[in-house]
């Protein structure tokens, strides 16, 4: 398979292009600050930028808002003013209609992973293409098996539908059930591709305490045992056992968005304070690759939420290319010290690999 690789970060060059350019406000047109908080960030993805200077986007249906978004970040790198994205809300709002989004048709104020998802999905099909992926190579351990599901799964989804959205914003993770025993046997390995990582906060009486996004990550990936009623049935043996299920990262894309659970089942807010490096973030301890040394991350983009589960304020922190970051509330863009980025108000973090 043929892949394109693209390194900004270290560029000197690349980053000048974007030095003190992008902070550009845009107009809240009924409800689509969710919107407006996405593309902020989403515009601050030098990678991205590059992928979209280099590559052919049709003016077709299928890339309609892959080629409207090009469109509207263009504007908003070229000289830092306000602009009306009128033509991209209605994209956003053609699209929706087309894949029975029901949720994005209108002006209603939506979650935002769930529009971010939708916004991948339809950038992925904007440009994917039939390429040939072959898997080489003879499985000697337990790490060599999961990579061979991990490779078979992406060969199986997306032989037909490669693009490079997936490459950048698209990581795996593994469902894997083992023993309930010492030799810790896996039993069964499921993987799958994410755009997004929905990551619980753990519970305090007061949901008031201060945690980190390691601490996040742990209660992610942490062991579920099923036992009693809710065994595991072993088909090999017809019978059922006590056994461990946990999510592992196969890998982590270039791009990483976790949001948190902010709302409980009760639909209460949850405003812990949640705590993360700038930069120096390691994650290889929640990875099973062949990578898992080169996960090392810096936080970029920050997704605020105010308000309650009926609705309420999105608003974004993004770091600019001078190193300095910026707070985007609507059409309003002020610069912001670091000291003030983390608060409860925190419902998505945006790392790029470094």
């Amino acid at each position: 398979m043929s892949t394109i690789n693209y390194k900004v970060m270290s560029s000197n060059g690349l980053l000048n292009k974007y030095n003190n350019k992008g902070l550009t406000g845009l107009c809240n047109l009924g409800n689509t600050c969710y919107i407006n908080a996405c593309m902020q960030i989403l515009s601050h993805c030098y990678e991205f930028n590059e992928i979209l200077e280099n590559i052919n986007i049709n003016n077709d249906e299928k890339s309609l808002l892959l080629y409207e978004w090009k469109q509207l970040k263009d504007l908003m790198w070229t000289t830092n003013c306000v602009i009306s994205p009128n033509r991209f809300i209605r994209a956003i709002q053609h699209m929706a209609q087309v894949k029975k989004r029901e949720l994005f048709t209108g002006y209603a104020q939506n979650d935002l992973p769930e529009f971010l998802i939708f916004l991948f999905d339809c950038f992925h099909e904007g440009i994917e293409r039939k390429v040939d992926i072959n898997i080489v190579g003879t499985s000697k351990n337990t790490i060599d098996e999961v990579a061979k599901k991990c490779y078979v799964m992406i060969k199986n989804n997306y032989s037909n539908s490669y693009s490079e959205i997936l490459q950048l914003f698209f990581g795996i993770h593994v469902s894997l059930i083992i023993s309930n025993t010492k030799e810790n046997k896996i039993y069964s390995i499921t993987p799958e591709s994410f755009s997004i990582i929905n990551l619980p906060i753990p519970r305090d009486a007061n949901n008031s305490k201060t945690y980190t996004i390691y601490d996040c990550f742990d209660l992610y990936t942490s062991d579920e045992v099923l036992e009693n009623e809710n065994a595991w049935f072993n088909e090999a043996t017809h019978k059922k056992e006590s056994v461990k299920k946990c999510i592992k990262f196969w890998s982590l894309p270039t791009i990483l968005i976790v949001d948190f659970k902010r709302f409980d089942n009760n639909n209460r807010k949850l405003n812990n304070i949640i705590e993360t490096p700038l930069c120096g973030v390691d994650f290889g301890n929640y990875e099973l690759g062949y990578n898992k040394t080169n996960c090392i991350y810096e936080l970029f983009g920050i997704c605020n939420h105010s308000g309650g589960v009926q609705g309420g304020h999105y608003t974004s922190y993004v770091k600019n290319a001078n190193q300095k970051w910026y707070s985007y509330n609507d059409t309003t863009v002020t610069e912001i010290s670091e000291a003030s980025l983390i608060s409860a108000k925190a419902y998505s973090y945006c790392y790029r690999k470094v």
